[in-house]
């Protein structure tokens, strides 16, 4: 294949899981000019993607102006199109998408099995245990038949994260005193409010941990996230607050250099896992357990069953905001303090 294209939607999280799938394609086509296509931040995918993954990123944004970057892609003529859609998708808008993809490449990939793989949403309680995303992609490209695939087990999320940016990470926490620490990436954030464990518990978690184990707390965050990062930080006995500081490949670098990621279910826990780094992942019951797992298997999932999971919900529509209240502060230090001391911090 010469010309490839790659359809993936979402923003950093939904980009991160992809990183496997995509290597995938590359290794097996590592002469191909690939497209990736989607509907998130230009930005994002140029600072998550390693060039030596892609060839272009086009983006479509919302109509009327689509339509012209639609017209473009169908002047490509591409040998065949991955379809590496999330799984909420439901199957007539899949067809529908099959329908497009057709007229634009000679193969589709990965269509039969996001219709087989489909997970409706807002589904009863109890909710079946899912997949990782990265393994459901994964199994997208590695059922089709037809494809001389590399091995499985030799798939990663990698960054290629290169020395110059290594190094410079190094200087930036020698600059800000912490290079000698044990640091702990946290990230209390997320755009979905149901996502969100009290602050309170965060603060309690971090403070044990820096009078037990002398963690150094290097907290994330976007720009938007700086002042209530702030008020954190003032009642923690130290650390450092980079929210809005660096951009995602220099975040990633320096989540490299952590100890442990302690925090919620975010695009950033998901950089962390893709550079090795341990998780404690606080996850909220709005979808399917086990479905955004971090890649890799030496993770602390702490997640709790409530009759309303699977709310798939922005906001807690019981107003209790049972499921992230029901995780205490003793299960999270303690997941906490194993890894650690599995890691030998």
């Amino acid at each position: 294949m010469k010309r490839i294209l790659i359809y993936r939607i979402g923003s950093i999280g939904d980009t991160v899981v992809a990183l496997p799938a995509l290597w995938a394609i590359k290794k097996a086509f590592p002469s191909a000019h690939i497209t990736y296509f989607t509907n998130g931040s230009k930005k994002i995918a140029e600072q998550i993607l390693p060039k030596e993954i892609y060839t272009e990123i086009l983006t479509y944004p919302k109509l009327p102006k689509g339509l012209i970057d639609l017209s473009k892609l169908l002047a490509k003529r591409f040998d065949a199109t991955f379809y590496l859609m999330n799984r909420n998708r439901d199957p007539i808008r899949i067809r529908r998408d099959r329908l497009f993809f057709k007229m634009i490449s000679r193969k589709v990939y990965g269509i039969s099995h996001a219709i087989k793989e489909y997970l409706p949403i807002r589904v009863r309680s109890p909710l079946k245990t899912v997949k990782p995303e990265h393994e459901y992609l994964l199994d997208c490209i590695y059922e089709e038949k037809d494809l001389d695939l590399p091995p499985r087990k030799s798939i990663t999320p990698d960054l290629k994260l290169t020395e110059v940016e290594k190094n410079r990470v190094k200087k930036i926490l020698k600059d800000l005193g912490c290079d000698d620490k044990i640091l702990v990436g946290l990230m209390m954030g997320s755009q979905w409010p149901s996502k969100q464990w009290d602050t309170e518990r965060f603060i309690e978690v971090l403070n044990r941990l820096m009078k037990e184990k002398d963690v150094f707390p290097v907290i994330f965050g976007g720009k938007n996230e700086k002042d209530v990062n702030d008020k954190v930080l003032s009642r923690l006995i130290r650390g450092i607050n980079i929210a809005g500081m660096f951009d995602l490949r220099t975040d990633a670098a320096i989540l490299e250099q952590c100890s442990l990621y302690l925090g919620t279910d975010t695009g950033t826990m998901h950089l962390a896992a893709a550079v090795g780094v341990p998780c404690v992942a606080i996850f909220s019951a709005i979808d399917y357990p086990g479905r955004w797992h971090p890649f890799g298997d030496h993770h602390k999932i702490i997640r709790k069953t409530v009759p309303c999971e699977g709310c798939l919900s922005a906001f807690c529509q019981t107003k209790f905001h049972e499921c992230m209240n029901k995780i205490n502060v003793e299960e999270v230090y303690t997941a906490c303090l194993e890894v650690l001391n599995n890691h030998g911090a």
